[in-house]
């Protein structure tokens, strides 16, 4: 690793309080075995790479990757070796940058789809969009999910699984308030949230559950409105996140926020998926997790699932989910780690990892016998097809953070709606000049 780059991820330990100490899994991308092996007719070096991930040792996820897909890729693949590394989540980001700090970087990772500008603007990511077959697999890719690759003029990575949310809603709420489907429209949904609105103690009832004012919940409302938080580049929050058509999103939200309409912001409300079982809410946008949530918890409650309602600018969901980058290691590693991350953006491998729960990015996925009784996925996929992502850029973390704080302030009356997104632009412009 070059000692500008050292420095530079220095800086950004320092920046995020200092020397973060490490898991303890001392696994070095540079690993190179000096035997040959033969693939075909030509002899190459067998060569190890180091794959870490956060996926969950509880569910199949981590078995299917470490019992089919690596097993697959290295049958496919003679002389090359991945070794898996299963990380926890919630030290994962720690991990990857103290090893950037000490040059022990794996050579391909599974990045929360947050991490990939923060770690591209350290410079330990390959750029990679005039890597041999990336151009054609970008294309197969939902385009929300492949912007969340992209940082300042370059692609560093593709997305390798992903989601959205759409409209869960209590048909039995409806009805009893003469509404028979779900709203297609944003003005039809507002109509029905009031509508359904009211009661008092064990029959009250709110017609929407935001969830929390994280940008993951407001984003949904802001681009249907054709609202947004950062401009086109990136570059400023001015004329956007405090523009006129994210402050109509904003002050939509709040007004029916203090109408008592919607609940979801402030401490005491109930979990989004007990309150629609439980007919206390008409309505939650939420992600395909909540399908297997409801049949285990809640067998015997039906709901609707339904795109969600179109804006001025159409139904413009959330994207979330993980990307997959290569590291800068040297070139025999990187070819490798090329080769896997194709391999793990094949349709096998998407099939087998949808299989288990994890939604594919291909925007085409071919009928597959693993896949019986998924078709939930379905809605959501579709959904895909219009979701944009939150802002790609390293500071995402604390803007969100800046977001939220004034957005909850005008949502309690201690600031209008103009206040609190001037502030939060002015905020989130100084975090942008960094």
């Amino acid at each position: 690793m070059k000692r500008s780059r050292l420095i530079g991820v220095a800086g950004a330990l320092v920046a995020i309080g200092g020397g973060l100490a490490g898991c303890g899994i001392a696994q070095s991308g540079s690993e190179t075995n000096t035997s040959t092996a033969s693939t075909g007719n030509a002899s190459v070096a067998p060569i190890t790479i180091t794959f870490w991930n956060a996926y969950s040792e509880t569910d199949s996820e981590e078995k299917t990757i470490v019992n089919k897909i690596i097993p697959e890729f290295e049958k496919t693949h003679p002389g090359i070796t991945v070794q898996n590394v299963t990380l926890p989540y919630s030290n994962m980001q720690q991990k990857l940058l103290t090893s950037a700090a000490g040059n022990q970087l794996p050579d391909v990772a599974r990045l929360d789809i947050i991490w990939m500008p923060q770690l591209a603007k350290l410079g330990v990511l390959v750029p990679q969009q005039k890597l041999s077959g990336w151009t054609a697999l970008s294309k197969k890719v939902f385009p929300g999910s492949l912007s969340t690759n992209y940082y300042n003029g370059q692609y560093y990575g593709l997305p390798l699984d992903t989601n959205t949310k759409v409209l869960f809603s209590n048909p039995a709420v409806l009805k009893a308030h003469g509404i028979q489907k779900p709203p297609a429209t944003m003005a039809q949904f507002i109509a029905d949230i009031k509508k359904v609105s009211g009661g008092t103690g064990k029959n009250r009832v709110y017609g929407y559950d935001i969830g929390g004012d994280s940008l993951w919940n407001l984003v949904p409302w802001i681009d249907s409105y054709g609202g947004s938080v950062l401009s086109p580049n990136m570059k400023t929050a001015t004329g956007y996140l405090n523009g006129p058509k994210t402050y109509q999103a904003i002050n939509t939200l709040v007004s029916l926020y203090k109408a008592g309409d919607i609940t979801g912001v402030l401490p005491g409300a109930t979990g989004d998926m007990d309150g629609l079982a439980k007919g206390e809410y008409a309505f939650i946008d939420e992600g395909p997790w909540d399908v297997p949530s409801m049949a285990q918890t809640y067998p015997k409650v039906k709901y609707n699932m339904s795109l969600w309602p179109a804006g001025p600018a159409g139904s413009v969901q959330v994207v979330g989910g993980e990307d997959i980058g290569i590291f800068n290691t040297d070139p025999a590693h990187e070819k490798a780690a090329w080769e896997f991350e194709q391999f793990m953006l094949s349709t096998e491998a998407q099939t087998q990892m949808q299989a288990v729960g994890q939604m594919s990015v291909l925007k085409t996925l071919p009928q597959s016998n693993l896949l019986k009784g998924l078709d939930y996925f379905n809605i959501f996929r579709k959904q895909l097809a219009t979701a944009k992502a939150r802002p790609s850029v390293p500071q995402f973390t604390q803007i969100e953070q800046d977001i939220e704080t004034e957005v909850t302030k005008a949502i309690q009356g201690k600031e209008t709606v103009k206040q609190a997104l001037d502030n939060a632009t002015k905020e989130t412009n100084e975090l942008l000049a960094e």
